[in-house]
C-alpha cells in the first residue's frame, strides 16, 4: 500500500508499506537473471588525497546519454560494491551488489540519471563515522564529483546522495558537517536509509548530533526511510520528528517506512526517490 507523501508541518510524510521478501543480505526478491545492461557501465578508481584510500568507482550512463545533450542529475551510492543489494546470485555465482541492484532499478524504470557507485565498503566503520567521516566527506565532494562532473554531462545542482545503515548515518554526518561549517549542502537530496548510531553508543547520541544544527539554513531534501522492524522506529523516526520540530530554513523532510528487513528497506527507498526526484 503506497499513501503518497502529504504534510508534516514544514516537511512533508511518505508512509509505504510495501511487502517484500528480504531477508540477510537481500532485498529484491526477483530470482531471474539479472536484465541486460542498457546504457553503459565504466569501471575505474580514485586515490583519495583526502584520506589516502584508492576507491573502485563505478559509472552507469543511460541509454539516452550517448545521444543527448541534457545535463542529468547524478546519484552518489556509497557502498557500491557491498554484496547486499539484491536476492539473486548472479555474477559470477556471487550477490549482486548496491551498485548492481541501484542500476537495475534505474535500467527498469528508464532513469534519466547517471550512477556512481562508490566502492571501499572494507573501510565503512571508518569512513562513515566521525571523525573519518569529514575526510570521506571531502574526497567525494571535493575530489569524486568534481571528478564525475569534468568527464560527464553532470549537472552540479542535482546530486543525491545514499547510503544504508552506516552509510545512511554517513548522509546525516554530511549534511550536520556541512552546515556546522558553514557550507552549502553539497546535495540537492539526502538519502538515509535505516540509519545506525554511527560512532555514538545510543539513538540519543544521534539526536544530540543532528541538534548542533539546529537553526541553519539548509536548502536541500533530506529523506530518512527504514524499515518498520529495523533501526527506523528507534533512529528514523525519532530523528525525523526532532529535526520536524526544528527551525531548519529551507529543508525539505521526507521519512518512508517499509515492511522488510534492515537491507531489505534500501532497494524500496531507492525506488521511490526516484519516483519522487527522477521519474
Amino acid at each position: 500500500m503506497h499513501q503518497g507523501f502529504h504534510p508534516a508541518r514544514r516537511a512533508a510524510l511518505l508512509s509505504i508499506a510495501g511487502a517484500l521478501a528480504a531477508c540477510g543480505g537481500g532485498g529484491s526478491g526477483d530470482n531471474g537473471p539479472p536484465p541486460e545492461t542498457v546504457g553503459q557501465v565504466i569501471n575505474s578508481s580514485l586515490r583519495s588525497t583526502a584520506n589516502g584510500n584508492t576507491y573502485p568507482i563505478q559509472v552507469y550512463l543511460p541509454q539516452s546519454y550517448a545521444t543527448g545533450t541534457t545535463a542529468l542529475p547524478v546519484i552518489y551510492a556509497t557502498e557500491g560494491d557491498a554484496p547486499f543489494g539484491s536476492s539473486s546470485p548472479y555474477l559470477n555465482g556471487s550477490y549482486a551488489t548496491r551498485f548492481d541492484a541501484f542500476k537495475d532499478v534505474m535500467q527498469r524504470r528508464g532513469t534519466q540519471a547517471i550512477l556512481v557507485g562508490i566502492g571501499g565498503t572494507a573501510w565503512r566503520a571508518t569512513d562513515f563515522l566521525v571523525p573519518g567521516a569529514s575526510r570521506y566527506l571531502d574526497f567525494i565532494v571535493k575530489e569524486l564529483a568534481v571528478s564525475i562532473e569534468r568527464q560527464y554531462r553532470a549537472d552540479p545542482k542535482r546530486r543525491m546522495l545514499s547510503g544504508l545503515s552506516h552509510g545512511g548515518y554517513f548522509v546525516l554526518a554530511a549534511l550536520v558537517l556541512e552546515a556546522q561549517a558553514g557550507v552549502a549542502p553539497s546535495f540537492s537530496h539526502y538519502l538515509s536509509t535505516e540509519i545506525s548510531v554511527g560512532e555514538h553508543t545510543s539513538p540519543a547520541g544521534v539526536l544530540a548530533f543532528e541538534k548542533r544544527i539546529d537553526g541553519k539554513p539548509l536548502p536541500t531534501t533530506f529523506v530518512i526511510a527504514g524499515a518498520r522492524n529495523g533501526n527506523h522506529p528507534s533512529i528514523g523516526i525519532p530523528l525525523y520528528n526532532q529535526m520536524a520540530a526544528q527551525n531548519l530554513p529551507g529543508l525539505v523532510l521526507l521519512k518512508a517506512e517499509y515492511d522488510a528487513s534492515h537491507v531489505g528497506a534500501d532497494v524500496p527507498a531507492f525506488e521511490d526517490a526516484l519516483k519522487r526526484f527522477f521519474p
